[in-house]
């Protein structure tokens, strides 16, 4: 595999505001929660330890799910702080979005509703996990639709901005959908459920992490990370 050039490394971690050590570290801390979470629904899921099935990243109400909806809820809180601090309100819509998110982790609506689908769509045309991928996709058009707008009339510097916010959540939707719509292909392989949920969950559980920890170099600025001492002056 071909790697990428060190300062193209640099780069993205300075886009990400990774620079700064403190960040680095809340995001490793984040994904090492993941991994632990990953781990325990695997072996749970393989050698049946730890026994609780709240380890287990499939069930509803479980560990790795309210942690999933802590990080969601931190994110929405960010982002209105972000529309308050910098009087850009396009963030607002952001802010709308993920709270949509959190409400159908809460609730379960994707499930509900590509079941829903499902049964509604011509017999065996439609599976649960395609009819939760189209749901998801609607919602994510027209969370398209309203961030064109709000980037059409921001300024230059939240634009640029706002297009790294929409790659991260791009690659949440990618381990959301992307994923589970592979799973649904390859549900018959031997341990396929639970290393497609592990991926899926664990992995937009690891991209949340980073949302979030981008959102916090935003709503903070540098400064508010630095010794007195060492702050420049304006």
């Amino acid at each position: 595999m071909k790697r990428l050039p060190p300062s193209r490394i640099r780069r993205a971690r300075t886009a990400l505001g990774l620079d700064d050590p403190r960040l680095l570290g809340l995001l490793g801390l984040f994904w090492l929660a993941t991994a632990v979470h990953i781990l325990l629904h695997l072996t749970r899921r393989v050698v049946d330890v730890p026994r609780n099935r709240l380890f287990d990243l499939a069930t509803e109400g479980g560990y790795g799910e309210h942690f999933f909806q802590t990080l969601t809820g931190w994110c929405a809180l960010l982002l209105v702080l972000i529309a308050v601090r910098t009087r850009e309100w396009v963030w607002l819509a952001w802010a709308g979005f993920v709270l949509y998110l959190f409400a159908d982790d809460y609730l379960t609506l994707h499930e509900r509703m590509g079941v829903w689908i499902a049964e509604h769509a011509p017999a065996g045309l439609v599976s649960d996990h395609i009819g939760e991928a189209l749901w998801l996709l609607g919602v994510g058009l027209v969370m398209l639709v309203a961030v064109a707008i709000a980037y059409r009339f921001s300024s230059a510097d939240v634009r640029r901005t706002m297009l790294i916010v929409a790659a991260l959540f791009a690659l949440l939707a990618l381990f959301g959908v992307g994923v589970d719509i592979i799973h649904s292909l390859l549900d018959e392989l031997p341990f396929s459920d639970a290393l497609f949920i592990a991926l899926e969950d664990g992995g937009e559980i690891a991209v949340m992490s980073l949302i979030v920890v981008y959102l916090v170099s935003l709503a903070f600025p540098e400064r508010a990370f630095l010794p007195a001492e060492t702050a420049q002056p304006k």
